[in-house]
C-alpha cells in the first residue's frame, strides 16, 4: 500500500511540476503584493552579514535586475534555482534579499514576469535608458549615477536578507521569507 501512495505521489508531483514548467498556473501579471527574492552571493552582495548596493546591480547592456515570484516558486524551488547559478570558484550562493512588488512600484520602478528564461522569473526595472547603451567598465553621468544609486538605495530599504543557514543542503532551512514591515 505504502509503494502505491508513494508512486501515486511522485506522479502526482511529476504532473504538478509539468504544469509549472509550462507556466500555465502562473499570471503573467505580478501583482503588488508578491513577494519577489534575490538570490544573493558571496562576495559580489553582501558582506558582514549586510547587503551591498552590488546586490541590485542591473545586468549589463540593460536596466534590469532578475528576482523571483516567491509565491508561484516557493522557497525550495528558488533555492534550488539560486543555487543553478552559484559557481564555487567565483560566486557562493548565501540566501536570499526579500521584496514586495509595491515596494518596488513605490520607488517608480517596474517589475515585469520574464518567464523566457525560467517560469517564476521576474525583472526589477530600473527605466533608465542609459544604462542599456554602457559598456561595461563606461562610468555613467553623475546624475544617472545619482539616479541609480538612489534606486539602489530603495531597494535595499524595501529588501530583508534572510541568510541560509545550510547553503550546501538542497532545500530551504532558513526563517521565514519575508519583507520587512
Amino acid at each position: 500500500m505504502r509503494a502505491l501512495v508513494r508512486g501515486l505521489s511522485r506522479t502526482a508531483s511529476k504532473f504538478l511540476n509539468l504544469f509549472f514548467e509550462l507556466c500555465w498556473l502562473v499570471p503573467i501579471h505580478v501583482a503588488d503584493d508578491e513577494r519577489l527574492v534575490r538570490a544573493i552571493y558571496s562576495p559580489y552582495h553582501v558582506k558582514n552579514n549586510r547587503l551591498k548596493h552590488q546586490a541590485y546591480d542591473p545586468t549589463p547592456k540593460t536596466d534590469e535586475v532578475s528576482v523571483m515570484r516567491f509565491e508561484h516558486m516557493g522557497a525550495r524551488l528558488c533555492k534550488r534555482k539560486a543555487k543553478s547559478f552559484e559557481n564555487p570558484a567565483k560566486k557562493v550562493y548565501r540566501g536570499f534579499a526579500v521584496l514586495r512588488t509595491d515596494a518596488v512600484h513605490a520607488s517608480h520602478m517596474e517589475v515585469a514576469d520574464s518567464r523566457k528564461y525560467y517560469c517564476g522569473h521576474a525583472d526589477i526595472r530600473f527605466q533608465m535608458e542609459e544604462l542599456k547603451t554602457l559598456e561595461p567598465g563606461e562610468p555613467l553621468e553623475p546624475p544617472a549615477q545619482k539616479r541609480l544609486r538612489d534606486l539602489k538605495d530603495a531597494l535595499l530599504l524595501a529588501s530583508n536578507y534572510v541568510s541560509d543557514p545550510n547553503p550546501q543542503k538542497a532545500s530551504w532551512h532558513g526563517g521565514n521569507l519575508e519583507p520587512p514591515v
